[in-house]
């Protein structure tokens, strides 16, 4: 069942992705050149809509959140790679993927490229792992226990603020 609803929900972000634009390289480089907004209003809406709901989930006992540790040094190297990648291919790994379903060829050396780098990564990963985590690891921190507090008291105005930006942000011709 489990398999099933993640086959699903998988399908609908795909279309949501496909109907909004998202996985057009021409739609990409308007949204990073804020010639238009509509991708942008796409991540603000999913970013407050995935906020409410996580912390909503946890807070009725049908979702457990297990934080990942912070690590500095990975986060940095990592987002190096994902920007270099995005601005080369003009694709993120969802959209390059929503783009090579269509059948663009660009997006197939995008999607390509990241299996390779991750294939790069798992080779060498066991040889690295103690020079990685060796410094900047901080364990699983949060900004709301941190503030010695509950996530949904944190994440309804939050996400309230995402859902209300994407809503007064012009679709097209922003600036």
């Amino acid at each position: 069942m489990k398999l099933m609803l993640g086959l699903v929900l998988g399908m609908l972000f795909g279309a949501a992705l496909q109907l909004s634009g998202a996985s057009s390289h021409t739609k990409i480089i308007q949204a990073l050149r804020l010639k238009d907004l509509t991708i942008i209003k796409l991540i603000l809406a999913a970013i407050g809509v995935g906020l409410i709901g996580v912390h909503l989930l946890d807070l009725l006992g049908l979702a457990h959140m297990k934080v990942k540790d912070l690590f500095l040094p990975g986060m940095a190297v990592a987002g190096l790679i994902f920007g270099v990648g995005f601005a080369v291919t003009g694709y993120c790994p969802g959209t390059a993927l929503a783009a090579a379903a269509e059948g663009k060829v660009d997006a197939w050396f995008a999607v390509l490229g990241g299996l390779c780098g991750a294939l790069v990564f798992a080779i060498m990963f066991p040889d690295l792992e103690a020079f990685l985590f060796s410094v900047g690891r901080y364990g699983p921190v949060t900004i709301h226990h941190s503030l010695g507090m509950q996530g949904i008291i944190l994440a309804v105005p939050l996400g309230g603020l995402f859902l209300w930006l994407a809503a007064k942000l012009p679709g097209t011709g922003g600036g």
